[in-house]
């Protein structure tokens, strides 16, 4: 080691050493920046990265070795063979290609030989540049010097690119270093091995020449290295801002800006496990209410723009605590950190104001709501995944009665949230096992009080809960998706028993919306009657304006088919939700049935009364008949006749029953002793 120091100090001129080592240091961090290129690169990209890193390693240990080389001082005469200076640089950059190649592979081991090759490359460039130096004298060489050089070359070159398989930052400008290290070692050992004896003294290279050289060589190597340190700084920048705008792309909805449910989900993550310097934190799930209305009625561009316009009001209205986010269609999430209950009660004042104001735009004006569910950390859940479930349901909670404050979490819906589960795995099974009866509702007709028809509704047999109302599992059935096969079943059934009926009265079944949307649905109907053998004229399906609505051109499609079989179709529920006319005068309708709330209120409102009056005026218009449901009291059967309903159906002339109606009963009700029906006058 101190020969090795005596060397630097007494036989090189020290400016020129310190020259050659910043170009070592300098190539160096370019290789090392290149090597990183090259790991994060694949096919031909990885093939440009490997030779431009070769070149930037060669002519870096190649520099070093010139420059050095004219730091060397020595009294015998000194010229350079130009050719074997080129030859190795060639070698350098040859034997550094492969090197980097096998240190890029991320097996075990591969960076150690791959740095070792490297390690080689710069020796064998140091002992063929030395075959280059020509000097007038004798030249002997140290061969434990020259096997130490070797070895350290191939040791600190191994070690270098053996830091490199840990990702680390730091690990980076230790590669440097040892890297720097390695082909300094090299050739100031190399230079100690060798002893010059000088046969005579003549003229060779002159100092000022040398160090010419060395300092243009030095500038020379350091732009050719430079060039490629800064194609790789560019196409790293380039790859880093491809990466965030894609992470963006990847964390961000795509058409409101706002963070997306895995984007969401993470900052729940992090607000858990840092607990973001707040004492507690609630989560917010909000669905929006009536936007499927806007959607259907002008279209999904009308809601997109909607949505956009909804985002704008909740980043506005955003502190540095909170976080809202779009979750999907019309699900958005927010996240809140608070020390004290009055800063979230805040935050859903501040939410309640966002729909307060209806979002107006040129073509249409839009009212929408949001049901509100809050769950709180840690009361509600101690994890993200318990939280977002939690508030989840206290959402549906509130959206299931209506309400527009927003709803906190409480144990109870875990257990309703847990019955319905378990709700819906039974109506699977008895759907399987057609554990279904059929009750039948009789109608009648107005004018006469003869029975125009029946309408089957289904009853759930439960073996443990007993009979089971539609209002408690058809909605069940439309969210799980098992109301189509509930929708076949029934049909079957019902064409069935009517064919067994002594007389020839229509049977009346509902269409549920998806079961309208089934591509199989006429074939169904054609089934259900051949093999019942009932007559098609014998058969009326009921569907809401709402079944047309969800795809107009295929509903109408398959309205129109069923028709042509002779199928009666009868719009249900009319009046409230959709009342489109343009409905009316697309689809051939047989019968037109007045929701039943309206029908309830006749005899108290006069408002109720003229809406009846309307629907039977417009009923006649368009050749379709006028059937008031809900019909429970003998007034109310009274304004229906005088204002022109042409049937009724209702508990004043039956209830739903297995067994059908007796006819004189029936018409015995609807046709009692004349009395005057007193005119609805409004207050004054």
């Amino acid at each position: 080691m101190m020969r090795v120091a005596m060397c630097i100090t007494q036989e090189h001129d020290l400016r020129l050493v310190a020259l050659a080592l910043l170009v070592c240091l300098i190539g160096s961090s370019a290789t090392i920046q290149l090597f990183g290129r090259i790991r994060s690169a694949s096919g031909q990209i990885r093939l440009g990265w490997i030779m431009l890193a070769a070149v930037a390693t060669g002519t870096t240990v190649w520099a070093t070795h010139f420059v050095a080389m004219m730091a060397f001082r020595t009294q015998a005469p000194v010229v350079l063979d130009p050719l074997m200076t080129l030859l190795s640089l060639m070698i350098a950059i040859a034997l550094a290609a492969p090197g980097l190649a096998i240190a890029a592979h991320r097996r075990t081991g591969c960076g150690l030989a791959g740095g070792a090759i490297v390690g080689v490359a710069i020796a064998l460039m140091h002992y063929f540049g030395m075959s280059a130096y020509r000097v007038d004298g004798i030249v002997t060489w140290a061969w434990g010097y020259v096997a130490a050089s070797v070895l350290l070359s191939v040791t600190l070159g191994g070690v270098a690119f053996y830091l490199l398989t840990t990702p680390r930052a730091w690990r980076r400008t230790q590669a440097v270093s040892v890297l720097s290290l390695a082909v300094a070692a090299l050739h100031f050992t190399g230079m100690t091995a060798m002893d010059i004896a000088v046969v005579k003294l003549g003229d060779g290279l002159s100092d000022l020449t040398m160090a010419g050289l060395a300092i243009a060589t030095a500038m020379a190597s350091l732009i050719i290295v430079g060039c490629a340190a800064i194609s790789a700084l560019i196409d790293g920048h380039t790859q880093g801002e491809s990466y965030r705008r894609l992470r963006r792309m990847a964390l961000h909805d795509g058409l409101t800006d706002l963070p997306n449910r895995m984007s969401f989900h993470e900052e729940l993550e992090r607000r858990f496990l840092m607990k973001d310097g707040r004492a507690c934190m609630a989560v917010v799930m909000m669905d929006l209410s009536r936007f499927k209305v806007v959607n259907d009625t002008y279209g999904h561009h009308a809601g997109d723009q909607l949505l956009i316009a909804l985002a704008t009001r909740l980043a506005a209205i955003v502190k540095p605590a909170e976080c809202v986010a779009r979750l999907g269609g019309d699900e958005f999430a927010a996240v809140v950190s608070y020390d004290r209950p009055e800063e979230l009660t805040d935050f859903l004042d501040r939410l309640r104001a966002v729909f307060a104001t209806p979002f107006v735009f040129d073509r249409f004006t839009a009212a929408i709501g949001a049901n509100t569910g809050v769950a709180l950390a840690v009361h509600d859940g101690f994890d993200a995944d318990a939280l977002l479930a939690k508030a989840d349901l206290a959402m549906y909670r509130a959206k299931s009665v209506h309400s527009p404050e927003p709803c906190f979490y409480d144990a109870q819906m875990d257990d309703a949230a847990r019955d319905r589960r378990e709700l819906v795995a039974e109506l699977r099974d008895a759907i399987e096992t057609e554990a279904f009866e059929l009750h039948f509702q009789v109608q009648a007709a107005v004018a006469t009080g003869e029975i125009t028809g029946y309408e089957a509704l289904v009853r759930w047999k439960h073996p443990t809960k007993g009979m089971i109302p539609p209002t408690a599992f058809i909605p069940l059935a439309e969210e799980s998706g098992e109301i189509v096969p509930l929708s076949r079943w029934i049909l079957q059934q019902a064409c069935f028993e009517a064919a067994l009926w002594p007389n020839r009265h229509v049977i009346s079944v509902n269409l549920s919306p998806k079961h309208l949307g089934d591509p199989g649905l006429v074939d169904t109907v054609r089934t259900a009657l051949e093999n019942s053998g009932l007559s098609p004229e014998r058969l009326t399906l009921e569907l809401t304006e709402s079944a047309i609505i969800h795809d107009r051109r295929f509903a109408l499609e398959q309205l129109q088919a069923l028709k042509a079989m002779g199928i009666g179709i009868a719009l249900d529920d009319f009046g409230v939700g959709y009342s489109s006319l343009d409905v009316l005068r697309s689809v051939p309708f047989d019968c037109i049935k007045l929701d039943a709330s309206f029908v309830a209120e006749i005899e108290h409102d006069e408002q109720a009364v003229s809406i009846l009056r309307s629907v039977a005026a417009l009923g006649r218009t368009l050749n379709m008949r006028v059937l008031a449901e809900g019909v429970e009291e003998p007034g109310q059967l009274a304004i229906a006749a005088r204002e022109g309903c042409a049937a009724i159906q209702g508990y004043l002339i039956g209830r739903p029953s297995r067994t059908l109606m007796d006819p004189e009963r029936v018409r015995r009700t609807m046709m009692p002793k004349p009395r005057s029906v007193p005119a609805i006058t409004s207050a004054a």
